[in-house]
């Protein structure tokens, strides 16, 4: 099976009308569960693509996204050719293996229409129990072309609603969310409202920063999704940024540093847009052509194995959201506190999650546009802006993680105070109150 081609990422839905990046408003910060937040964080794999690490080193890449934190993926399925096999094909023994440790995969059902052999519907139940329990959501195609001809929005629909069916009649433990539909497809699609449990979205923001209000504006995505997917709540099955510098592609890239500065805030972006979860492209790189082809610097691991600073970010990000003494210290967690904001710097995002140790935890960051897309290199710094936090009491400790722009995270240690005024940039620092 060849690997996808890289108008995959071309993704520009046309939908609502540009809005400006709504900022954080003074008072007090929304507040989730952290572990919502963690649960909405999945990644990308190709378990069943042979002459990739994914299965030339796959305990490396187990073992990759042990240290990531992630538990939710999304592979795409492989039947081998020559009618039904007799056991499990090799890709669902490496799918067992990971469900047996706790992974759930969202896998992609092919309609037959373009990039992958079809997967009929009616194998379901065969692909549940090859996964070992893994398997959490059956998934329409990934971005057919069915604006190519006619009927081939009736055909995509058609083999929508017989997976649906499927996993209804298999009991309905198994969820199923809508094809990847992308450009000229979105206006094509019939409605699949009656046919899904997630809607589906792709929405790559190029070189463009998470919170922009550009063709990548994420809201131009939830919008353009409804006349398919009715009210059902979205994935965004496929979303990052991409490093190939040398790209002559429509699709721009970003420096090693810069995506490692937008990938923690593009998925808590998603998050404070309603997004269920948004899963990475792609943990590691399945090709290696050099740095003009896309295809293969979207890895958070290269393909020689080696971690970007992207990896790192996302793993520090994922262990601050959940609770453990690596995280929290010593310290035990003292009754929940509110936090307000007293003044909202114009760009500031915020919000207050508890996790599940008692502590309390606000990221803070501006949504700017940190890439100059013309030079292709980094904007010039620009100045923090002053930010007051207001606390219900005074905490047992305060802790401020900043992320830096190579995937570390320095660790500062503030006074116990129930006021507290931090400089705030576009990387984003994460408040941790105890």
């Amino acid at each position: 099976m060849r690997p996808h081609g890289p108008t995959r990422r071309l993704v520009l839905a046309a939908g609502a009308s540009a809005l400006a990046a709504r900022p954080a408003l003074a008072g007090p910060l929304p507040s989730y569960p952290s572990e919502d937040f963690a649960q909405s964080v999945g990644i990308n794999t190709h378990f069943g693509h042979d002459g990739t690490p994914y299965v030339d080193r796959f305990a490396r890449c187990a073992a990759a996204l042990d240290a990531l934190g992630i538990r939710h993926l999304r592979d795409d399925i492989v039947l081998p050719a020559g009618g039904p096999p007799s056991g499990p094909p090799p890709q669902f023994r490496r799918i067992a293996e990971l469900a047996r440790a706790g992974y759930r995969f969202s896998l992609v059902f092919y309609d037959g229409l373009d990039v992958g052999p079809l997967v009929p519907p009616r194998r379901l139940p065969d692909i549940a129990a090859w996964s070992a329990g893994g398997l959490a959501i059956a998934e329409g195609s990934n971005e057919p072309n069915i604006a190519a001809g006619a009927g081939r929005p009736l055909a995509s629909a058609e083999h929508q609603r017989a997976l649906y069916r499927a996993a209804r009649n298999a009991g309905g433990a198994v969820k199923v969310a809508g094809p990847s539909y992308v450009q000229a497809n979105v206006a094509a699609a019939e409605s699949l409202a009656n046919a899904v449990d997630y809607g589906n979205i792709h929405p790559y923001p190029g070189m463009e920063h998470p919170e922009n209000a550009g063709n990548g504006d994420l809201r131009r995505f939830v919008a353009a999704a409804q006349p398919i997917f009715g009210r059902a709540p979205l994935l965004a099955t496929e979303n990052g940024y991409h490093t190939a510098l040398a790209t002559r592609s429509f699709h721009f890239p970003v420096s090693e540093a810069v995506r490692a500065r937008y990938t923690p805030r593009l998925l808590l972006w998603s998050f404070l847009q309603g997004i269920r979860r948004t899963y990475l492209y792609e943990l590691a790189a399945s090709v290696d052509r050099g740095e003009g082809d896309p295809e293969g610097r979207f890895g958070l691991l290269r393909f020689d194995g080696s971690a970007t600073p992207t990896f790192s970010a996302v793993a520090n990000l994922m262990r601050l959201f959940r609770a453990g003494p690596a995280v929290a210290g010593p310290a035990v967690a003292g009754p929940a506190l509110d936090v307000a904001l007293d003044a909202a710097p114009r760009d500031l995002q915020a919000i207050r999650f508890l996790r599940g140790d008692g502590a309390v935890l606000v990221p803070l960051w501006l949504g700017i546009d940190g890439w100059d897309r013309v030079q292709r290199r980094a904007r010039p710094d620009a100045p923090a802006q002053g930010v007051t936090l207001t606390l219900s009491g005074v905490p047992k400790a305060a802790r401020l993680h900043r992320f830096a722009d190579d995937g570390s995270v320095g660790v500062e240690t503030l006074g116990p105070a129930r006021t507290l005024t931090l400089g705030v940039t576009d990387r984003l620092a994460i408040l941790e109150l105890v």
